[in-house]
């Protein structure tokens, strides 16, 4: 059963999981000066855009690393990186005015709005989902897993793990209700994929990188759908401001914005691109060519990085409207509340006119 996010967010203490310096392993914060030149904005504050991720880098995500290391500069901003254990802690930090930008679910974060809290969306960073669902030998359909009562391991109650396989049962008619899952919280992605393996769990949703490298390990586990493939109105993530610091910070929000959709188009260029981006931010380095490769012909045939930042009204919508149904939130939450185009679209002129 999902819980309450609010109610989670207060039984959970704060992990602080790194800093990110200079490396994607190193200490301190990471903080990039600006500067200045043609077809760059000024920055309305000297003060640095704090940014709280949710998670260390992975294959999927290195696009917003790359913006917030690599292009920022280029928009006259400074910006620091906090890292966290899970969405709930990124936005908690948000919430306690320790930062000014989460990166991080719809789902996950759609019970803080609707209590009130004025975030607002302002950027897609990861459109469509790499994620498979890899299932025991014996599991080989989406009713043998609520006809076996089929563990599932999840990262966290509002993860959005968690979700995106409720959302594909529901999408199947496989289930009527949250309820009929047997969710086991196990952890991170990495973490499930060892818990798969070794036969502690019965199913998993992996990264397409991870599940390359499970079936080397044990060819008899199954892959029955590819959700990029299956949910097609799903956002991945977005990036999250409160209303009042999209006002107090315009200018930085959209320089901000613009940095990361350099650094989406970027990863586009080519594999060498993206694999030195996975060699630098991705803890470990990332898996070896035999596997990175492959995943990123995955992740460029589904355009899992936004080139104009997506953020459309009819994504939100249905991401909203499924966290309703999975228990998320009592009621639906109007669309036009959190979505706001307005710095997206000043982005795209600025990096445009640039």
């Amino acid at each position: 059963m999902v819980l309450s996010f609010i109610h989670y967010m207060t039984e959970r203490r704060r992990v602080f999981l790194q800093r990110v310096g200079s490396t994607a392993t190193g200490a301190g914060t990471i903080s990039i000066a600006g500067c200045s030149g043609r077809g760059q904005s000024e920055s309305s504050s000297t003060d640095p855009l704090r940014l709280a991720f949710q998670a260390p880098a992975e294959t999927t995500d290195v696009n917003t690393w790359v913006g917030a290391r690599e292009f920022v500069g280029g928009q006259n901003l400074n910006v620091t990186v906090d890292v966290f254990e899970g969405v709930d802690l990124a936005v908690q930090s948000v919430l306690a005015g320790e930062a000014d930008v989460a990166r991080g679910s719809v789902t996950a974060v759609a019970s803080v709005i609707e209590a009130g809290r004025p975030f607002e969306f302002v950027v897609t960073p990861i459109r469509s989902t790499d994620y498979v669902l890899v299932t025991q030998p014996e599991i080989e359909s989406l009713e043998d897993i609520v006809e076996r009562d089929a563990t599932i391991g999840m990262s966290a109650p509002t993860g959005l793990d968690a979700v995106q396989v409720a959302a594909a049962m529901f999408q199947a008619g496989a289930i009527d209700s949250v309820d009929e899952l047997n969710y086991q919280r196990i952890g991170y992605s990495g973490a499930r994929r060892e818990a798969m393996v070794s036969g502690d769990i019965d199913v998993s949703p992996q990264h397409y990188a991870q599940w390359l490298d499970m079936r080397e390990r044990d060819a008899d586990l199954n892959n029955l759908l590819r959700f990029g493939e299956t949910l097609d109105d799903w956002i991945q993530e977005v990036f999250m401001i409160p209303t009042e610091v999209v006002a107090d910070r315009r200018q930085d929000v959209v320089s901000f914005i613009a940095a990361q959709l350099q650094g989406y188009r970027a990863l586009y260029d080519g594999y060498g691109r993206y694999e030195q981006a996975v060699r630098e931010y991705v803890p470990g380095g990332g898996p070896d060519d035999a596997i990175l490769e492959p995943t990123y012909e995955f992740l460029t045939d589904i355009g899992i990085w936004p080139r104009n930042g997506d953020l459309r009204q009819a994504n939100v919508d249905y991401m909203l409207g499924l966290s309703a149904r999975v228990g998320l939130t009592d009621d639906r939450i109007p669309v036009d509340e959190p979505l706001n185009r307005g710095p997206l679209e000043a982005a795209l002129t600025q990096l445009d006119d640039g």
